[in-house]
């Protein structure tokens, strides 16, 4: 039997404060990307969530968690939207940022990621801190 390969990608322009423009666009090119190998098979399973669906801290930490609780061949997130680094960690932003809990901390991903029972992780942030 196949594993499966799962890919979560995200992309979040609508921040209060500072919004992006090229986020959600760069989030659709990179999941036709992924859909398919060359030969037109299928490549990953693919869920695309954007600013409607991940508008919260909990909502990301609840689809990063999800993404690599289960048990797949691979387990791949592709993330594109703005990081930032404090004095505590460096984190994935969502739209309800505050000073001190701004969003998923890296730290967080990487222990979700490192206690996956998928064979293979692969973590693509486009953002920068």
């Amino acid at each position: 039997m196949k594993k499966k390969r799962k890919a979560v990608i995200i992309g979040i322009n609508d921040y209060p404060h500072v919004p992006l423009t090229a986020s959600v666009n760069d989030t659709n090119a990179v999941a036709q990307i992924l859909k398919t190998n060359g030969n037109g098979s299928p490549n990953f399973d693919i869920r695309v969530y954007t600013d409607k669906e991940v508008n919260t801290k909990s909502r990301l930490v609840e689809i990063v968690y999800e993404l690599f609780k289960s048990k797949n061949e691979i387990a791949l997130l592709y993330f594109s939207g703005h990081g930032v680094k404090n004095e505590l960690d460096t984190y994935l932003v969502t739209p309800d940022a505050e000073k001190y809990n701004p969003g998923l901390s890296v730290s967080d991903l990487l222990k979700m990621a490192n206690e996956s029972e998928s064979w293979n992780r692969i973590i693509i942030l486009d953002c920068c801190y």
